[in-house]
């Protein structure tokens, strides 16, 4: 049967490739993005950090599709700094993106959803480990996970499933994107600027996005399942974490990321 297939984040990244491999295998898939770059033409302008954005573009769903078989919350923003001095617009912004963004679009698209769909989650390997200088971030996407979880028992009932996919660092323009602030005082030096040097330096070590892509696209189609974590290293980071006393790991954690300015 071919799917109706909702993805946020559709004109670049992971997204785009996402769309790519869903309409290969046959289904019908809805952009959502605040452009369109391609020209598209399932594609509806949306920004998901705006709960009047989500309203329009799921009417539009509803008088277009009817219904919604497999909704992917991709879209992202990160943000790095010394979480003291982050401004409060930023946070807010953040929050509102990789957060209720998430949150509204699903409220939104489940009143489409049948009793076979599907909810995926992209989270993040930061929601699963605390970063120096990405609290918000990490923040976001922890609660991202925990929405997940706690959904996925909510709609059990229903057949509506719902997975976390939390993936390592990717190679796309993510970290290009990235609110990055190195504003410090006395207390931190250059440490938020020396931290996000020593992470963004092995943008080139990053995993393929295509790659990435695929097994999202694999774990998506699969029936069971709560979380997934790609990337062998962040798997064994959190196979390690579960061993380890948090304040033991997170000194672990410390030393490799917090780099003294």
């Amino acid at each position: 049967m071919n799917r109706i297939i909702v993805i946020s984040g559709s004109s670049s990244g992971m997204g785009k490739e996402l769309v790519g491999l869903f309409e290969a295998a046959g289904d019908t898939v809805i952009g959502l993005s605040r452009s369109n770059p391609e020209n598209k033409p399932n594609h509806i302008k949306c920004d998901v950090s705006e709960l009047s954005s989500i309203e329009n573009a799921a009417e539009e769903i509803t008088q277009k599709y009817g219904r919604v078989d497999l909704l992917i919350n991709n879209a992202g923003l990160g943000i790095s700094g010394a979480t003291e001095c982050l401004p409060d617009e930023d946070i807010r912004h953040v929050m509102d993106t990789d957060y209720l963004g998430a949150l509204r679009l699903s409220r939104a698209m489940l009143r489409l959803m049948p009793p076979s769909g599907k909810i995926v989650n992209i989270s993040s390997a930061c929601a699963l480990f605390p970063l120096p200088y990405r609290g918000v971030y990490c923040s976001a996407k922890a609660a991202v996970s925990m929405m997940s979880y706690t959904m996925r028992m909510e709609l059990s009932r229903f057949g509506i499933k719902v997975i976390t996919i939390c993936p390592g660092d990717v190679k796309t323009d993510f970290t290009k994107n990235r609110l990055k602030y190195s504003a410090t005082n006395e207390k931190y030096g250059d440490s938020p600027a020396l931290s996000a040097e020593s992470i963004d330096k092995n943008n080139d070590k990053r995993m393929d996005v295509k790659k990435t892509a695929k097994k999202i696209f694999k774990i998506a189609g699969r029936k069971k399942g709560t979380l997934y974590i790609i990337g062998a290293k962040y798997k064994v980071f959190y196979f390690i974490q579960r061993l380890l006393p948090t304040g033991a790991f997170n000194a672990i954690v410390n030393k490799i990321f917090n780099k003294k300015g």
